[in-house]
């Protein structure tokens, strides 16, 4: 394993506006059986500390999983749907990914993934999502 900064921005417009997040975490980057992961812990930035979340990729595919306080996996593939649930210290809320757009870009010093979803959550509300994870091994 190797230590990673992990940068993920974010753009989140729905009926209500639009919202912007970036947070920065220190966490690892490994490469196994043709994939890459990185681990991170959330922090109260992200508004769900005590989570740890994994990143896995290939030059295709990206999938999101979070354990602990949070639960959740999203797996993205341009063209496919993904439905799961997103689980929370309070409730449990249906979701379905329908993603638009992967980019996975080798970088010289990490990686960069790009995502473009549609995410509809309690089967009414839908918010199109723009993600951007880089991952830094200087």
């Amino acid at each position: 394993m190797q230590q990673a900064k992990i940068t993920v921005s974010g753009v989140s417009r729905s009926s209500e506006g639009t919202t912007r997040l970036e947070t920065v975490n220190a966490g690892t980057f490994t490469e196994k059986n043709g994939y890459c992961y990185v681990r991170y812990e959330e922090t109260e930035a992200s508004g769900m500390e005590g989570t740890t979340t994994t990143v896995k990729w290939n030059s295709s595919t990206v999938a999101l999983i979070r354990h602990g306080s949070y639960e959740m996996r999203q797996e993205f593939a341009e063209g496919t749907s993904c439905a799961g649930d997103y689980r929370t210290p309070y409730l449990m809320i249906p979701i379905e990914t329908k993603t638009k757009k992967v980019r996975v870009k080798k970088l010289p010093y990490g990686w960069k993934l790009q995502l473009d979803y549609d995410l509809a959550y309690a089967a009414t509300d839908v918010n199109r999502i723009a993600t951007t994870i880089v991952v830094d091994l200087r």
